[in-house]
């Protein structure tokens, strides 16, 4: 007889700065699937993808803070920010600290004190992801309406319009792009080929990230999909346009919804 599995949540809190915590949602059952959240600002179907965790198994990791999209450290007094999803790869690390915090230099005693604590909290969320043990990283994501520069008052840079003019300029962190004729703003960002021809067939927006960019310096930025091509993990990112702080763009969340059940339905058909 199969029993059901337990839903097991808890709060993790990273030790090194206790207001910075994760909160954990999983199933007794292992899964080879773990699901992430890195951005407090992009959470619109959060909820829905906690719903799915408790049916059909999984792990579920929420970075939390204080309801912001970067994290912010606090070292010597000092507040310093940087972005949760450029976190994962020392080069990664320095790039955030040094874009976000112009003030801080190599040569500060800060700088150093606020990489160490930026490469424990990367260790923390994958330790708490137990991302060397499962196959499939999946992230959460949402993005505002459109993207800067696009002649449409859009905001921020996702869009599978700008990612199809990004790869015809010769861009080297995409191999492939697939328009399905949705919004802009909801596509899917990912690594294996074999996905790109499911979602494609599918009818979703579609990139497929150059497996160069594990080797490649210039096109490592510290994202978890740059670690996941370096380790070899399967990494699918579920991007949909979200409602912003000024009211700008809306809340994609039945189109979200219908993506996370395609790629539950991709991971279901994976052998465990």
């Amino acid at each position: 007889m199969h029993l059901l599995a337990l839903l097991l949540s808890q709060s993790l809190m990273f030790s090194p700065q206790p207001d910075i915590s994760l909160d954990v949602t999983k199933t007794s059952e292992a899964k080879p699937w773990v699901f992430f959240a890195p951005h407090q600002t992009e959470h619109v179907a959060n909820a829905y993808v906690a719903e799915q965790i408790k049916s059909k198994g999984g792990t579920f990791v929420v970075l939390r803070q204080n309801g912001k999209r970067f994290i912010q450290l606090n070292i010597n007094e000092t507040t310093y920010h940087i972005d949760p999803n450029r976190i994962f790869t020392p080069r990664g690390r320095e790039q955030t600290l040094l874009r976000l915090n112009p003030q801080l230099a190599h040569s500060l005693p800060d700088y150093q004190l606020a990489l160490e604590r930026s490469e424990a909290l990367a260790n923390f969320i994958l330790q708490a992801m137990d991302a060397k043990n499962v196959k499939s990283w999946v992230a959460m994501h949402n993005n505002t309406q459109g993207y800067s520069g696009d002649g449409q008052g859009g905001r921020g840079t996702i869009s599978i319009n700008r990612y199809q003019k990004k790869l015809a300029s010769g861009a080297n962190y995409l191999i492939q792009v697939h328009d399905g004729d949705q919004d802009e703003d909801d596509l899917f960002f990912i690594t294996h080929p074999e996905d790109f021809n499911a979602m494609s067939q599918a009818g979703h927006n579609v990139v497929l990230q150059n497996p160069k960019v594990a080797n490649d310096p210039s096109e490592d930025d510290g994202s978890l999909s740059v670690l996941a091509e370096k380790q070899g993990h399967r990494y699918i990112n579920i991007e949909a346009e979200r409602s912003d702080e000024d009211g700008f763009g809306q809340n994609h969340l039945a189109q979200q919804k219908q993506m996370v059940d395609l790629v539950f339905d991709l991971l279901k058909a994976l052998p465990e």
